[in-house]
């Protein structure tokens, strides 16, 4: 081991510094405090000689001092800037912590979402499986997602109905609402849960932060055409305006094929954004 090296090992045990970068600078200013003092040393000993202790101190003081001021100020500014430089650093670390445990929270979030989603969309069907219908006359009973069929049939035989009593005096408008009216009445017990969940559900996902996710086509996928034509016309009446909002906003009737639509000027009742791609 050199004597540079015993010495740099000599003066962080000194200074004990743990900070690399800090102690070289420190030591090099070190180093050049040293040979200033060799230097003036050197000097003072060349030309004074053997002159007296007090001029020997006026000179080494006058000539050393102003050096190791300048130098200790030196050291003062590269600490600082050192240390300025390890608070930047330290922020950026703080700031990659900070992200990580904000994405950590929002994970947890994300993930307590999702069971809360999937223990609502479970319930959902479990009243879809709940619904059945007894035809009357056959005795045959229909049950869970079959049922939104025979709704379907049920409402557009009594659209019909009341389309051949009206003779063309009526709009198609007007007929769906008197229609569904009647629809409603027979067979609110069955649809009113299912409307009032579903709406829920779909509420539940737009004010949650997780919105924009794949939730919503979640929900439109597992809708039978049945379905959406049974949801179409209940959101044009007042117990249904409220799914318009959200209906609109998520194209719930994507997949819906509006050729089957009672009438081809109902699908105006209900905006463009509705139906998204299916236009």
């Amino acid at each position: 081991m050199n004597l540079n090296k015993k010495l740099y090992l000599f003066f962080l045990d000194i200074i004990g510094s743990e900070d690399e970068k800090t102690s070289k600078a420190l030591y090099r200013l070190f180093q050049i405090a040293l040979l200033a003092v060799t230097v003036v040393f050197t000097v003072n000993l060349f030309f004074n000689g053997k002159s007296s202790f007090g001029e020997w101190g006026d000179f080494f003081g006058g000539v050393l001092n102003p050096i190791l001021t300048f130098l200790t100020f030196m050291g003062l500014l590269i600490t600082i800037v050192i240390q300025q430089s390890e608070l930047k650093e330290s922020r950026k670390e703080f700031k990659r912590s900070a992200d990580a445990l904000n994405e950590q929270s929002r994970s947890m979030k994300k993930q307590n979402f999702e069971n809360t989603l999937f223990q609502m969309l479970a319930l959902h069907n479990d009243i879809v499986n709940s619904i059945d219908l007894t035809d009357k006359e056959t005795g045959i009973t229909t049950t869970g997602r079959d049922c939104f069929r025979v709704f379907y049939t049920r409402l557009a035989r009594i659209y019909r109905k009341k389309e051949n009593n009206a003779n063309g005096s009526t709009t198609p408008e007007i007929l769906i609402s008197n229609a569904y009216k009647a629809f409603w009445r027979v067979h609110q017990t069955e649809l009113a849960h299912y409307f009032r969940y579903l709406f829920n559900v779909i509420k539940f996902i737009d004010e949650s932060n997780f919105s924009d996710g794949p939730y919503i086509k979640l929900i439109r996928a597992q809708l039978s055409d049945s379905e959406l034509f049974i949801l179409f016309y209940n959101s044009q009446t007042e117990q249904g305006k409220k799914f318009v909002e959200y209906i609109e906003k998520y194209s719930l009737f994507d997949n819906m094929p509006t050729l089957k639509l009672l009438n081809k000027s109902h699908k105006g009742l209900i905006g463009s954004k509705a139906y998204e791609s299916n236009l």
